[in-house]
């Protein structure tokens, strides 16, 4: 089989929480040209949801609920705008981890690629985070990840 290089820079790994399993899907590195001092802040969106069963995974419908969600913004994973750099299922929340440029300007963009569609039940935070400690920390934790993460 082969392989593409897009199709390496992506990973999923496993760990745990409260006796949950969580599933994490990654970029094995920042994206080629990319430097990480111009995509100084960190949003997280939340979407909490009623676990399924004692594993702490979504439903079925909540499931393609967030598909259609994450469809909906991957345009916003683009050189100068911002990087979806981690997503966590697992435990009653499914968050994605974004690195970008400019705050106010990857919310308008946000909105306006939610503007026509049902509302989601999801919670925004947005903080300072230019030494990208979060996926940093999260990177250096995982075993069996070789690459360089810069």
């Amino acid at each position: 089989m082969t392989t593409t290089p897009e199709a390496d820079i992506h990973f999923t790994a496993t760990g745990e929480e409260d006796g949950k399993t969580l599933l994490f899907r990654s970029l094995r590195k920042i994206p080629e040209g990319s430097n990480p001092a111009d995509y100084p802040y960190l949003v997280t969106i939340f979407w909490p949801y009623v676990a399924v069963d004692d594993g702490g995974m979504p439903d079925a419908d909540t499931n393609e609920d967030q598909i259609e969600f994450e469809e909906a913004i991957s345009h916003l994973d683009s050189k100068g705008t911002g990087h979806l750099m981690l997503v966590v299922t697992g435990n009653g929340s499914k968050e994605w981890n974004w690195y970008v440029a400019d705050v106010n300007s990857w919310m308008e963009q946000l909105n306006t690629a939610l503007s026509e569609r049902a509302e989601f039940p999801i919670e925004i935070e947005n903080c300072q985070q230019p030494d990208w400690s979060l996926y940093h920390d999260f990177i250096s934790g995982v075993e069996g990840i070789n690459q360089p993460i810069s």
